[in-house]
């Protein structure tokens, strides 16, 4: 007995319990893992850049040249006797540019607001696409939790129809069962193994599903923990749809979209006016000869530029801007119209579910009274195994139909807080459970 509590033991602390993964936890990791998520965080870092590159045109400037030119020949002059070098063979010259822009149209400006607009929107996309994957992580789930749960249905009718196998070959061998009876009670039990078997392929698959939506490697072990019941909010309909109009982050992207696409229009308008920069040079001549040579020279320049005609150019960029601001508009009251939809086909969904669970709990409650009705009557020889057969396989359609409505009503939930973009909901009671 030592040998055997040592051996137990051992086993235990090299393959410990696997902790159950639960619905929060779930959404952490895919929150981590999320494809969508990463994609949507990039183009938000590539947004920062876009306004980092905006503010760098109103920023100053430096420039940096060296230039080497050689002639022919060197030009000279003999004076008092003496020869002098007017224009040497070669010139070295170093020349360093400050460039200062001067945005007295505020265009400059407008391209900066654009640019931190766009890194709002962008902010919004991350969002939406967390709220996408927090229903589709919880739709995974719950299929888990449905797909074991059908496993369990699927054992205890493999069992019930095993029992009542050994049942009916005692009775056989009796004298009080004809031989028929056995061959449908095995066959009962080889249905009812194909069937244990198919839940059990479904639910690996639906494990896998999982691992998939959290972004992980598919074969990673899964054992999910049940849940509580799935609340049905206090609302109204149109209440539903003004809280999904305020908090989904879709519509919140296309506003700050539009307001981005305004600010670029404005700067566009800005093509023929007049703008103005400051720069400064400092000119090094290295060795420098010849007559009026200077070794450095420092200028300051303010230029002034008014554009007058470019062929239309200006126009048709504005045109275009208008058109992009108009399009936004367009796709933002589209958005509306399709979130209120969804909300109302959410709603929807969600009391149909809510009515298939309360009929489906009935629906177990008859069959089980059924079945123990007609098992009973095979007992004391007034039925047949055919009544017995039929009860048992109404009775696990009945659970496995009670399963599904209950879980159907979770993803229904689930799709709801999507539409809503919101998960703080009021709990109702528990449903029911599966005998």
């Amino acid at each position: 007995m030592k040998t055997i509590w040592i051996a137990t033991t051992i086993w235990a602390a090299l393959n410990p319990a696997q902790e159950k993964l639960t619905l929060d936890k779930a959404l952490r990791i895919a929150r981590v893992n999320s494809f969508a998520v990463k994609i949507a965080e990039s183009n938000l870092t590539k947004t920062k850049e876009r306004i980092n590159e905006a503010k760098g045109a109103v920023g100053p400037k430096v420039n940096a040249q060296a230039t080497y030119t050689r002639f022919d020949k060197a030009t000279t002059a003999n004076i008092g006797g003496n020869n002098v070098t007017i224009s040497p063979i070669d010139q070295k010259q170093a020349v360093f540019t400050l460039t200062v822009p001067i945005d007295i149209t505020g265009v400059i400006g407008r391209s900066v607001e654009a640019a931190r607009k766009a890194e709002r929107a962008n902010e919004e996309q991350i969002r939406a696409a967390e709220n996408d994957l927090r229903r589709d992580v919880r739709s995974a789930y719950f299929t888990v939790l449905q797909t074991e749960a059908q496993v369990g249905v699927a054992k205890d009718a493999l069992a019930r129809a095993e029992l009542q196998l050994k049942n009916a070959r005692t009775e056989f061998e009796r004298g009080s069962k004809a031989k028929v009876d056995v061959l449908r009670f095995e066959t009962l039990v080889s249905q009812a193994r194909t069937e244990l078997l198919v839940a059990e392929n479904s639910a690996q698959l639906s494990k896998q599903a999982l691992n998939n939506v959290m972004g992980r490697a598919i074969e990673t072990p899964v054992e999910v923990a049940e849940v509580n019941a799935s609340p049905t909010p206090d609302w109204t309909e149109d209440s539903l749809v003004q809280a999904s109009l305020a908090s989904r982050p879709e519509l919140r992207a296309i506003g700050f979209q539009i307001e981005a696409l305004q600010n670029i229009q404005r700067a566009q308008e800005g093509g023929l006016k007049p703008s103005l920069s400051l720069s400064a040079n400092h000119t090094r001549n290295i060795d420098a000869q010849g007559f009026s040579s200077r070794d450095t020279s420092t200028t300051g320049t303010l230029a002034l530029s008014l554009p007058l005609f470019d062929s239309g150019i200006t126009r048709a960029k504005v045109s275009q801007a208008r058109e992009d601001v108009r399009q936004a508009q367009i796709q933002l009251e589209q958005a509306k119209l399709g979130i209120s939809l969804e909300v109302r086909q959410a709603i929807t969904n969600l009391l149909n579910a809510k009515s298939r669970l309360e009929v489906a709990e009935k629906q177990v409650a008859f069959a089980q009274e059924t079945y123990d009705i007609a098992l009973l009557r095979d007992q004391v020889g007034e039925g047949i195994a055919l009544q017995v057969i039929d009860a048992q396989a109404e009775l696990t359609r009945a659970k496995s139909g009670l399963i599904s409505a209950r879980y159907d009503f979770h993803k229904a939930f689930a799709a709801l807080q999507r539409a809503i973009g919101s998960d703080d909901l009021k709990p109702m009671p528990k449903e029911g459970k599966t005998n």
